[in-house]
């Protein structure tokens, strides 16, 4: 019934409910792997997008997975992806859908215009009712669609429609519609929102619940009459007008003028205006402004064409506020002229006031008849600004003027520019004050020399100074230092000769008496009876137990000879310590010992070397001790940024997980080697085979 695509995940995601889901943050880290459900309440074009809600909201869904094509509304639906950043909530970014249902689509709630604009209800099922304001082709992304202009009890809702609408909707304007759909808010970079939105994909969902009225019965309104009294017209509904045409706006609006008044009409899409001086009926919707009613919406039809409308002139420039929307002609003083932006603009001043006159575009420089200070006329349409809410008796009060022009020739000189202009003045004192500058320039610039000549005697005399002063500082700081340097190399010197002198003094002294006494003991056993002589055996077993603890005894002392020695790797590398000590601990063992070790610097400190050094004399020990091997193998390589220590015997081996004991004490020193590993941060690795000898491996990472 549903359609699966393949999942990478290995184990199935949390199930979170879409009202959780809305509740993170929309940022742009925003990742969370999730599985939710909810009924389609709509599909876009390709099925490229979805939206599903449950009983409590809904969230916006893009398809990244080979979806089933007969999705359909009111289907429910489990699915499975990742939560992101949305431009106004976040995304669910569906990787496998599965169909559970269809229950069918919830029912709507509804909702006024400005609801919507609060975001509140976005991606959700909603009814709205409104009138048709306009309908025009809208394209995106090279998809063509129909938008309509829904006026929501005074909130402007676009409803996006599929573009097969278009006639059928454009004969609802004016007419009161309800319509299903689900919210989508339009928001800024901010994710603010703008406007709102309503998403229409099946035209059953427009419903007309009032037909709009033939034009040819809307009574003609006078453009005075416009939202005045008495009132004409439906309220909210569009009225029937006419006049003759003073001003166009690019594709966005044209001004109209009948009877000593003026009004704007505001089009709807890109709608090419009639000309200059046409007589049109207009069909708009009548909406308050600041200083006067605009036609929003409109709708022309071309009746004719009149003769050009004279402009009221207007004595003073002040005289123009009272004169709204109409055609009027302004003296003025040309103060300042931008040609080279759109629209092009120029600014006057008529005694103290100071007002503007711009064109629909730019214009070329030499395309007006006077230049800054001269005073000209302007003709065109008057247009007060309120900037802000100043009420005089509860009315708005204009402070800014602007002069709507048609052309260049709207702009007409009265009397040219004196040649001594602002401009021109300016320029004269410039090239004076250059000129003075220059000589004060080059004066400054010969008594500056001097002064930076002193001034670098002087710092180059401060700087010879302060050198010697840190010279002799620095001298005294090496002196204290190498002063301290040879005392510690005293000491340690000292500290060396007293170990080696005892070293050398156990060695000398009681290492060979030990040695002596295991050799007469081993010549008075040989001359003992044999050992199958009853009387005699008790007697060579005493002699035998008596040589092997000399033995042991003498190879203790050679550790503790050899541990004496040990400081000497403060001053020998690793592999000399190493071997030096296989030779101390193997002599007259008659083992063979093969060694390869690593030559170079191992970048290990004295502690870590030491510790290696004494795991290494454990290792070699407990093979001479316990081992009964013939030969002895020490390697220590650098390899992958590691330190390697081996020590392999071809002995008796034995089992690592059982530790024989003797008199309650464990053999082998493994405790011992562990702890030393462990103290410096290295792994040990003990592997053996009951006959298969043993393989012993110390690896400790080195640093750089």
């Amino acid at each position: 019934m549903g359609g699966v695509l393949p999942c990478n995940a290995a184990s199935e995601s949390l199930f979170i409910s879409i009202s959780k889901l809305r509740e993170f943050p929309n940022s742009d880290k925003l990742r969370v792997e999730a599985r939710t459900s909810g009924v389609i309440n709509h599909i876009s074009e390709g099925q490229t997008e979805i939206a599903i809600q449950d009983d409590k909201s809904a969230i916006w869904m893009p398809m990244h997975v080979n979806r089933p094509r007969d999705l359909k509304l009111g289907q429910q639906v489990e699915v499975e992806g990742y939560l992101q950043k949305g431009k106004f909530a976040p995304d669910f970014v569906v990787q496998k859908l599965d169909v559970i249902g269809e229950p069918g689509l919830p029912e709507p709630e509804s909702v006024t215009g400005s609801e919507l604009l609060s975001g509140s209800y976005d991606c959700r099922f909603i009814k709205l009712s409104g009138i048709v304001r306009a309908v025009h082709p809208w394209s995106r992304l090279g998809r063509d669609h129909a938008i309509m202009h829904l006026n929501a009890k005074g909130t402007r809702i676009l409803v996006l429609t599929p573009s097969e609408q278009l006639e059928r909707l454009s004969k609802l304007v004016d007419g009161v519609v309800q319509v299903k759909g689900i919210d989508a808010v339009a928001v800024n970079q901010a994710g603010q929102v703008l406007t709102s939105q309503m998403r229409v994909t099946n035209p059953e969902f427009i419903e007309v619940l009032e037909s709009p009225r033939a034009e040819s019965i809307l009574p003609l309104t006078p453009l005075k009459s416009l939202l005045g009294h008495p009132v004409s017209g439906a309220p909210g509904h569009r009225i029937r007008t006419q006049g003759t045409v003073t001003h166009t706006q690019n594709q966005e609006s044209f001004q109209i003028q009948d009877q000593g008044h003026g009004v704007r009409v505001w089009t709807s899409g890109k709608i090419e205006p009639p000309a200059l001086n046409s007589v049109v009926e207009v069909l708009g919707f009548p909406t308050p402004g600041p200083l006067g009613p605009t036609l929003e919406d409109g709708q022309f039809r071309i009746l004719g064409s009149n003769s050009a409308l004279e402009p009221a002139v207007m004595k003073t420039a002040q005289e123009a506020f009272s004169h709204e929307g109409l055609l009027v002609r302004v003296t003025g003083r040309l103060v300042e002229t931008q040609t080279d932006v759109s629209p092009a603009r120029l600014m006057l001043k008529d005694g103290n006031l100071l007002f503007a006159a711009d064109f629909n575009g730019s214009i070329p420089r030499d395309a007006l008849p006077a230049e800054p200070g001269a005073v000209i006329t302007v003709t065109g349409i008057a247009e007060g600004s309120v900037g802000s809410a100043q009420q005089e008796e509860g009315y708005l009060k204009p402070r800014d003027l602007l002069i709507h022009l048609r052309s260049p020739a709207d702009v007409q000189c009265v009397e040219s520019a004196p040649w001594w202009t602002p401009l021109r003045l300016a320029v004269a004192l410039a090239a004076t004050g250059s000129v003075l500058v220059t000589v004060l320039f080059f004066a400054g610039l010969l008594t500056r020399k001097n002064k930076s000549l002193v001034a670098a005697e002087y710092e180059l005399v401060a700087a010879r100074d302060a050198l010697a002063k840190r010279v002799e500082t620095r001298t005294d700081q090496l002196h204290a230092q190498l002063s301290a340097r040879r005392s510690e190399l005293s000491e340690y010197s000292a500290v060396t000769a007293e170990r080696n002198r005892l070293a050398r003094d156990l060695h000398d002294s009681l290492e060979q008496t030990l040695a002596g006494a295991a050799l007469r003991i081993d010549a008075a056993n040989d001359l003992l009876p044999h050992a199958d002589t009853a009387e005699f055996h008790p007697a060579r077993r005493q002699m035998e137990k008596a040589a092997q603890l000399l033995r042991i005894s003498q190879a203790e002392v050679r550790r503790t000879v050899w541990g004496l020695r040990s400081l000497a790797l403060e001053k020998n590398k690793l592999a000399d310590a190493l071997r030096e000590s296989v030779r101390l601990l193997t002599e007259d063992t008659g083992i063979t010992t093969i060694l390869d070790l690593y030559e170079d610097d191992t970048g290990l400190s004295n502690e870590h070397e030491d510790e290696l050094l004494h795991i290494a004399q454990e290792a070699i020990a407990n093979v001479l001790k316990h081992a009964r091997a013939t030969i002895l193998e020490v390697t220590m390589l650098r390899k992958d940024g590691k330190i390697i220590l081996t020590v392999k015997d071809n002995g008796l081996g034995f089992d690592p997980l059982f530790i024989p004991t003797s008199n309650s004490r464990p053999h082998y020193g493994q405790q011992d080697m562990r702890e030393r590993a462990q103290l410096i941060g290295a792994t040990l690795d003990v592997r053996s085979v009951v006959g298969g000898g043993s393989y012993i491996e110390v690896s400790l990472t080195h640093s750089t």
